[in-house]
């Protein structure tokens, strides 16, 4: 039998062996184990259970014992702290551990909060405060579980009765929520109680009761619900036992039988390979050191691979020149790996420029922003206040001439600001509630007085199927139309223009509409229809000088529609026109709850008059324009032109809200508002500041936001937006 064929049937044998062996040892381990775990996971079940409930009692009968007391209803109807600083935050602190608590008067109104801030109004915990004010009357107290400032938090609320109404039967006069974290402080008390468990609080559950035979863990949790009966989290225990005495002996023995049977296989498997493998390959490695033959003959006789080997090594020095000439395309495989690292590491030196360049871009792209809507804004600020005084035809037609010229500067200069967002991944879309007919009316009214001058009728067509309201971007639908009726407009000489919008698709409480603008101008050329959206592209060279633009405004179109879900396309003849075709899909708007919203909204005072507004603007013009438009609107205001003297303004002076530039000498906009909102000093340290930038990159935006302002508001500035603004913090 040749030794290949021997050493495979002596180690099935021997395996067959051991896996038999195995699987009868494993069985009775396995069945002690799982007896054991599943008496384990009882007990820890039990024990568990018994203390949370215990736990929460204690807790539950503070409150409850402690809402009815003479003297805490009488400190409640006075409002007076002291007594409870006194009286009744020590054992709430100290002897039960609460973190949190809140009083409030028979009003509903709170006097007294012991918490990490200061709350003007008691935390609702996302519930309703009628459903929580119902059911405090209706009930003795209530219990239940919360997220609050990043923590997950048992809250036990009971309304505030005197002593000689331990049934509750009189009106509350008051009500006292008490808050307990659990935190690590909360799971080392549970510790204590029962050594060996380790106890945690999870989001989810895997499994609600489970035993981990592989890992000898038992698993026990206890679900934990918010105010409205949801599960909200869970309290979770797990406890490793090891299992050792209770099968000591079997151990024992079946330990002693598998070495006895482990030792006798190894005396076997050293015999066999003694004789029938050491000696030949000792034979075989001293042939092999010794570079001598002579010794190789016992082995070639025999019919076994150790034939095979001894004739192998006979015929190894003729090898020889196949080895070096490997070791020859070794090293020539060395030197073209040398020059692929070289490549690599050029590609990563290209890399690396092309990150800078890109910041370079974004330097470029911030300074250009800033530096053109500055002037603009003084532009266009100025020519808003004109328009409101009294001019005659031709200066209402110049300055008319003057806004529309700076505002096409402002588009072409939004244009190159959104496609580098476009190219960043920085565009984000914002989801509000928008009247389509009122929009297409916009575009119309928009273009029609330049229409009108070519002699041009605009039509107009809007489905009467489409909601009345629908919910998405509606700046970037404005936008969208924009550019291509202004292309509509500019390429059109003759004819008409048409602008419209038909349903497609109502499915979801969603519709998808299809919007078309059509021209009746030059047109484009076949060949060139698949290159207009291209960047920087025009069908034809002599369009820029003609017409003008930046070649930018169909490709951020397309963008737009498509990051949004939809497609747009074109169809034109040279000469006859262009047909523009996009579709979009939108939410449908509750006309119900919009008309809730509105009679809200028309039912609140909107009024700025003795706003106290402080702004520091170190450009006279900016600060000219912004000056006629808030005394316009009544708002009582001051000037400064640094952020330093903005402080010193602050320190001396009562304001309700700050409009700052970002860009000024001295102290610029951001280190100001860092030092007012680092001052705990500070009286107006959490007063609202606005920021007043020219730069509309998102990333400035996002900083801006990130460095404590508030809000931003962006130049050249919009005074329907400003006013906007300005109005939400005059009802703060």
């Amino acid at each position: 039998m040749r030794t290949r064929s021997l050493i495979f049937t002596i180690s099935i044998i021997a395996s067959i062996l051991m896996i038999l062996f195995s699987f009868v040892f494993r069985y009775a381990v396995s069945s002690k184990d799982k007896l054991l775990l599943i008496n384990g996971y009882e007990e820890l079940k039990t024990g568990t259970a018994n203390n949370f409930s215990n736990h929460n009692l204690m807790y539950e009968k503070f409150v409850f014992d402690n809402s009815y007391w003479t003297e805490l209803k009488d400190a409640t109807q006075k409002k007076d702290t002291s007594w409870i600083s006194t009286n009744f935050v020590p054992s709430f602190t100290k002897e039960y551990n609460f973190d949190y608590l809140w009083i409030l008067n028979e009003k509903e109104e709170l006097f007294y909060q012991k918490s990490t801030k200061d709350y003007r109004d008691v935390p609702l915990f996302d519930i309703n405060k009628n459903d929580l004010m119902a059911t405090l009357k209706k009930y003795p107290f209530k219990t239940f579980y919360t997220r609050f400032e990043n923590n997950l938090l048992q809250v036990i609320i009971a309304p505030v009765h005197p002593t000689t109404d331990p049934k509750r039967i009189s009106k509350p006069k008051g009500f006292l929520i008490c808050g307990k974290k659990y935190d690590a402080a909360f799971l080392n008390e549970f510790s204590k109680i029962s050594p060996g468990t380790n106890f945690s609080i999870a989001n989810k559950e895997n499994n609600i009761d489970s035993i981990d035979f592989k890992n000898y863990v038992a698993t026990y949790q206890e679900s934990l619900l918010d105010f409205y009966g949801k599960k909200i989290g869970i309290f979770k225990a797990d406890r490793k036992l090891i299992v050792i005495a209770a099968y000591n002996n079997n151990l024992t023995l079946h330990t002693l039988l598998f070495i006895t049977f482990v030792f006798l296989l190894l005396l076997c498997y050293y015999y066999f390979l003694r004789v029938k493998v050491l000696n030949p390959i000792e034979i075989l490695s001293k042939a092999l050191r010794k570079k001598d033959r002579s010794n190789l003959g016992s082995l070639k006789n025999k019919k076994d691979e150790f034939a095979d080997l001894a004739h192998l090594i006979d015929d190894s020095f003729i090898k020889n020149s196949v080895l070096e000439r490997e070791i020859k395309l070794r090293m020539s495989t060395e030197i073209e790996l040398k020059k692929a690292a070289i490549e690599l590491e050029n590609a990563t030196i290209e890399k690396i420029r092309a990150e800078q360049d890109k910041i370079a871009k974004s330097t470029f792209l911030s300074t250009m922003s800033h530096e053109i809507r500055t002037p603009i804004n003084g532009i266009i600020g100025v020519a808003n206040l004109l328009k409101n005084e009294k001019l005659t035809a031709t200066q209402t037609e110049l300055i008319n001439t003057l806004s529309f010229s700076s505002n096409h500067l402002l588009y072409i200069l939004t244009d190159i600001l959104d496609f580098s967002k476009i190219e960043t991944g920085n565009l984000t879309f914002d989801k509000t509630q928008f009247n389509l007919k009122e929009i297409c009316k916009n575009v119309n009214n928009l273009y029609e007085p330049n229409a009108n001058k070519k002699g041009i009728k605009i039509k107009v067509y809007n489905d009467e199927s489409v909601s009345d309201f629908l919910e998405g971007d509606s700046i970037r639908l404005c936008q969208i139309l924009n550019n291509l009726m202004g292309n509509a407009v500019k390429f059109t000489e003759k004819g008409f223009i048409e602008i419209g919008y038909t349903l497609i698709e109502r499915k979801d409480n969603k519709e998808t509409i299809a919007f078309a603008v059509r021209d009746t101008g030059i047109g484009i050329q076949k060949d060139k229809l698949d290159t207009i959206f291209e960047s920087f592209s025009q069908a034809n060279r002599t369009i820029t000088s003609n017409y003008g633009g930046t070649g930018l405004g169909l490709t951020i179109t397309k963008k737009l529609i498509e990051l949004q879900g939809g497609k747009i396309t074109v169809d034109s003849k040279l000469n006859e026109g262009t047909n523009f075709t996009f579709v979009l899909t939108f939410d449908i708007v509750n006309t119900q709850i919009l008309q809730r919203e509105k009679i809200s909204k028309e039912q609140s005072v909107s009024n700025l008059n003795g706003l106290k507004v402080l702004i520091a603007e170190d450009n006279k013009i900016n600060a000219i324009i912004l000056s006629k438009f808030l005394e316009k609107w009544n708002v009582k205001l001051a000037l400064t032109v640094n952020g330093k003297e903005a402080m010193d303004m602050l320190a001396l002076n009562e304001y309700d809200l700050v409009l700052m530039d970002l860009h000024m000498p001295v102290m610029d906009g951001r280190e100001a508002v860092n030092a007012i909102r680092s001052n705990s000093q500070f009286k107006y340290q959490n007063i609202p500041i606005v920021a007043l930038t020219a730069d509309a990159t998102s990333e400035t935006q996002k900083e801006i936001l990130l460095s404590g302002f508030n809000e931003y508001v962006t130049k050249p500035f919009d005074p329907k937006k400003l006013y906007s603004v300005l109005e939400k913090y005059a009802k703060v």
